[in-house]
């Protein structure tokens, strides 16, 4: 029995696409009967696999066997295209390769091509077709050639072209019926076979002998090895770097690399089907091609769309597997996205992880076919996925809800947009791609927030653009709690802004009496202390969530949509007043915010403030943004895409607090402010004030803080915090600072000016972060607790 040899075919590279296709010519090659001129496979036992960017079989042949299988024994397939001009069929034709085809005497390896060639010539004769058929009649001269070539030749053609109900259809991998512009990859074939004009083909077509170049020729062509004899010739659209100059796609190339990667291209046999997602037209379907997308590389933006084919996903696999299980995977070669079939790049993208764990793929080269040097096609490699399980890709699938994201896309393809919106789009649908890529089951938060991010800027698009939001028709739709879950980088930027973006909701609520879901494993061990059994509970149906101050939503809807399959709408009025948040920046924003909703709260006859939260902040976060250590530009942007997510718990992990020690973290100035702007719930639950009570804020304090923006000797903030203290002295909450400034003592900076170091807007902005309990308890006993005072004198006796 032969030991099989391991042949590292250093000539065989995933990229660029000649060379991956090269790579499954010569595995199909060895492993077919009908390639041999004996009609017995060199190899049916031949198993490939990629490797360290390089292709690799283990055959019974050894290095130079499998040369020898080459230059003797192998057949070439019968790779012809008569529908096409330019093929060799027609007077005017090239027939440096072809003429040689079509003489009496030939090689027996050449039979098979000679056989089709004679076939294809007798029904354009029946047809009286005497120069390239167009329209019906080549839709019937296919149908005919069809009915009558043989099962190889067949092979070829359904690779090249499929009839469908809307007539003939290419696959880009071969351009446009084996042929792109004035190339036509059969005649160039033919020619590098057995021309006998310069270039001169390998083979002599009477005797089938090869040249005395054409084993130096194959050695570099599958092991990368010096050659000589290298002509130029036309490669066309497979190898980018090595084409010439805009339309000619003339290079330096090896004739075996031509030869070689149209044979792997028939593994990539078209199926004409009907497409059943509605569509009632039929259509072809070609391996891993798809619509081509902008989205996921820097060098191609949406308007290259216009001017690019399609895209070609290339399936790379790293287990040894014979071709006929190769063949076996390709067959179908769909990636399949909610039940129907990928139909663009981003969706391929996206099914990517599915596609590789149910047909054992590791990897996808993505190509796209780009207009690029003039009006020539080229298969440009535009990066690499890995096939692996990925929860991200049921993050990205929320987008789905009422064919949200192909709206988005649709109109990031309109020309009539302006560049500000397609902008937005191109850098939503790029962050989606990178986020399809975490080919992990806990994807990092980077790419999470990113499309978050990316998502707020459409959104700051819609908010001022009528138009756009007539064309996407609704806002974003509810997206799952695991984009907070997965997304938080424990930031006090992002806690803020989690906190934030649930405002207008009351605290979480859990459902004890429901199991957990099966990923709830996967958050604890990210320390996360939410589940998916957590429901956020509406207020009160007047109560306006954050999301309705950057976009003109209907609220009602809004709030259903967090516990039911509720799509979203835009409200009915056209700008309406809640719609506040702008350009400006976060502490200016969130100053209007908390303006806006106190109006509202008058307006909308709310019982109390509407200042509660599904999500809340620590006394930490709350003071990293008061000490100005804080990046507001990113907690805006974040927070300008977590709105549209449904609100979920965050870890309160923080540092403990010993039993009536108040935290030195607290300002007293927040302390006593962030009190009176507490709901009256909230102070009832914590027995701050008595339960029939209310603690309402005066009336333009917000104000008199933002007036001080400038000030931050504290005299202002001091002066508001002497409102806030007499209102709260008012609810049946005094203070013993009021009694013990008013004797005159002076326990040092407590009775100075309160406010010293903190600008007094972002005092204000503060009131609107949401806290728990527990912390606003810690505050009022800071301001209206004796054991308080009692400390501070020690503190000052002590000094």
């Amino acid at each position: 029995m032969t030991t099989p040899e391991l042949l590292t075919l250093r000539g065989c590279a995933p990229t660029p696409l000649a060379s991956y296709l090269k790579a499954l010519g010569v595995l199909r090659l060895i492993s077919s009967d009908a390639n041999h001129v004996d009609g017995k496979a060199a190899d049916t036992e031949a198993r490939g696999w990629w490797e360290k960017e390089k292709f690799n079989l283990k055959t019974r042949l050894n290095r130079d066997e499998l040369c020898h299988f080459f230059l003797e024994n192998y057949a070439p397939s019968p790779v012809i295209a008569p529908w096409n001009g330019g093929s060799g069929f027609f007077p005017k034709d090239n027939k440096d390769g072809f003429g040689p085809l079509c003489a009496t005497i030939i090689a027996k390896r050449f039979l098979p091509i000679a056989n089709a060639i004679n076939m294809a010539s007798k029904v354009l004769a029946c047809q009286g077709l005497t120069e390239r058929p167009e329209g019906i009649d080549k839709v019937e001269f296919v149908a005919t050639l069809r009915a009558e070539i043989s099962d190889e030749a067949l092979d070829w053609i359904d690779s090249a072209l499929a009839l469908s109900g809307d007539g003939l259809t290419y696959p880009q991998l071969l351009g446009t019926g084996g042929n792109d512009g004035r190339l036509d990859f059969t005649n160039n074939f033919m020619r590098r076979l057995v021309s006998k004009k310069r270039p001169v083909g390998i083979f002599n077509v009477d005797s089938g002998k090869p040249s005395i170049e054409a084993l130096p020729l194959l050695s570099n062509a599958l092991f990368d090895t010096p050659a000589d004899g290298l002509a130029s010739a036309a490669i066309g659209q497979f190898s980018p770097g090595s084409a010439g100059g805009p339309n000619d796609g003339v290079a330096t190339v090896n004739p075996w690399d031509f030869i070689l990667l149209l044979e792997g291209a028939i593994a990539f046999a078209g199926a004409a089907t009907r497409r059943h997602q509605g569509v009632t037209e039929s259509g072809a379907s070609f391996p891993f091609t798809v619509q081509s997308v902008g989205a996921g590389w820097g060098g191609v933006e949406a308007t290259d769309e216009n001017d690019a084919r399609a895209e070609f996903w290339a399936p790379l696999w790293n287990r040894a597997a014979r071709f006929r299980e190769v063949d076996a995977l390709l067959v179908e070669g769909r990636a399949v996205l909610n039940g129907r079939t990928a139909r663009n790049g981003l969706e391929f993208a996206r099914a990517v992880s599915g596609l590789g764990t149910s047909r054992g793929f590791s990897e996808f080269e993505r190509y796209g076919f780009l207009m690029r040097s003039g009006k020539s096609y080229l298969a440009t490699p535009v990066g690499r996925r890995t096939a692996a399980p990925s929860l991200a890709t049921q993050l990205i699938a929320d987008f789905d809800t009422g064919g949200w994201l192909e709206k988005v896309r649709r109109v990031g393809r309109g020309k009539e947009e302006p560049t500000a919106a397609r902008t937005a789009i191109k850098r939503f649908e790029d962050a989606l791609f990178d986020l399809a890529e975490t080919a992990d089951m806990s994807p990092s938060a980077a790419p999470i927030q990113s499309t978050l991010v990316a998502l707020g800027e459409i959104c700051k698009w819609l908010s001022y653009s009528r138009k756009g939001r007539e064309a996407v028709g609704a806002p974003p739709p509810a997206m799952s709690t695991g984009w907070i879950w997965r997304a938080n980088d424990n930031s006090p930027e992002f806690r803020v802004a989690a906190a934030l973006a649930g405002v207008g909701l009351a605290p979480i609520k859990r459902r004890e009496d429901t199991a957990p879901e099966t990923t709830i494993e996967t958050m604890e061990k990210t320390g996360v202390e939410a589940t998916e059994n957590d429901v956020p509970q509406v207020m009160s149906p007047a109560t306006p969530p954050m999301a309705a101050h950057f976009l003109p939503i209907d609220e009602a809807r809004f709030s259903k949509s967090l516990h039911y399959s509720v799509p979203r709408t835009w409200s009915k009025e056209e700008a309406p007043p809640s719609v506040v948040w702008d350009s400006s920046g976060l502490v200016s924003n969130m100053i209007t915010v908390l303006e806006r909703r106190l109006v509202e709260s008058t307006i909308r006859g709310l019982k109390d403030k509407p200042l509660a939260s599904a999500v809340v902040a620590r006394l930490d976060d709350v003071r990293a943004f008061l000490d100005g250590e804080f990046d507001d530009a990113r907690c805006a942007a974040l927070l300008a895409g977590m709105i549209w997510v449904r609100p979920t718990n965050l870890s309160m992990k923080r540092e403990p607090y010993h039993k009536g020690v108040i935290p030195a973290s607290a300002p007293f100035a927040y302390s006593a402010l962030k009190t009176i702007f507490s709901p009256n719930r909230a102070l009832h639950r914590i027995n701050a004030i008595a339960e029939t009570a209310q603690m309402p804020i005066p009336p333009g304090l917000v104000a008199q803080l933002r007036s001080g923006a400038s000030n931050s000797d504290g005299f202002v903030t001091d002066a508001a915090v002497r409102v806030a203290l007499n209102r709260a002295r008012a609810s049946g909450l005094p203070s013993p600072f009021e009694s013990w400034r008013a004797g005159g003592r002076s326990p040092g900076a407590e009775t100075s000016r309160i406010g010293v170091g903190i600008r007094p807007d972002r005092m204000a902005a503060a009131l609107l972060i949401p806290i728990d309990d527990r912390t606003l308890k810690l505050l009022v006993k800071r301001v209206f607790s004796k054991e308080t005072i009692e400390s501070a004198e020690d503190t000052n006796d002590a000094g």
